[in-house]
């Protein structure tokens, strides 16, 4: 089982990918955000994004308000649009995490088959960052980056796992870890454990493939609201207004809002795989 991994604050090697300026980007929230949009592949750092969705925020409402004169619709557009920056920084994070879990039981191999060769931890996590595949190659470099600065294996492990929330990950660097306090053949329990995290990749594929069409037919449905109602405008530009903007409209619009984001967020929950 994967115990309780704590991050270790460990300085950041010089001339480092993740390396967040500006105001928000010396924040705490700001590195955290600064490491999601490097890994969500966003070629902008934290002030830029948070100043980019605040502007789009910002001219949603407005047009909002000057298109279809619907105050709710003005207020409801900008939290629209940051909810769908962070579903879009989310979405492309978790992408990275499960290619990163994807090349974990290669990774595992490399280390048992470096360790097994007579190699030492630390000499085994260098060879493995060397040929290991992005995005697992960054990641382990950055690991041997913190050792070659004087780090322990430790803390450059429990950093890893704390930076990258993946299972797979925890359950590799707490079994290194035991096996380091403890004593064993290190080599031949990551050999098996390569075992153990292919198998489970394995089936959460097969669970994805099986629950495809559903997922797919869920977010069809989700779509149809708002597609119908854009076809609505156009073929009646005023109709939203009309309907909307008057008596019990803008009680019906919060409320179907609010179950529309309900029925979104259950939808994602359900075609969730998890093995």
């Amino acid at each position: 089982g994967a115990g309780r991994i704590v991050a270790a604050r460990v300085p950041a090697a010089p001339g480092e990918a993740r390396d967040p300026r500006g105001p928000l980007g010396r924040r705490p929230a700001g590195v955290r955000l600064a490491g999601r949009l490097e890994r969500a592949g966003v070629p902008i750092g934290p002030d830029g994004f948070v100043g980019g969705v605040v502007a789009a925020a910002v001219a949603a409402g407005l047009v909002a308000w000057l298109v279809l004169g619907l105050l709710l619709l003005a207020v409801a557009a900008p939290v629209g649009v940051v909810g769908a920056a962070v579903m879009f920084v989310g979405s492309a994070d978790r992408r990275h995490l499960a290619r990163v879990e994807e090349q974990l039981p290669g990774v595992a191999v490399q280390l048992a088959a470096g360790l097994g060769a007579g190699l030492s931890l630390r000499q085994a996590l260098t060879r493995a960052a060397r040929d290991a595949p992005e995005p697992a190659r960054e990641e382990l470099a950055q690991v041997v980056r913190e050792l070659e600065l004087g780090g322990r294996i430790e803390g450059a492990l429990e950093g890893a796992a704390a930076r990258l929330p993946a299972h797979d990950l925890r359950i590799m660097v707490t079994a290194i870890l035991v096996q380091r306090r403890t004593g064993g053949n290190l080599a031949r329990a990551l050999a098996t454990l390569a075992d153990r995290l292919e198998e489970r990749g394995r089936l959460a594929r097969e669970l994805r493939g099986a629950t495809a069409q559903a997922r797919m037919t869920a977010w069809l449905v989700a779509a149809l609201p708002v597609g119908g109602g854009v076809m609505a405008e156009i073929a009646a530009p005023g109709t939203l207004a009309r309907i909307l903007g008057s008596g019990p409209g803008p009680v019906l619009l919060a409320t179907s809002a609010l179950l529309y984001a309900l029925g979104v967020v259950l939808i994602r929950r359900i075609g969730r795989v998890e093995p």
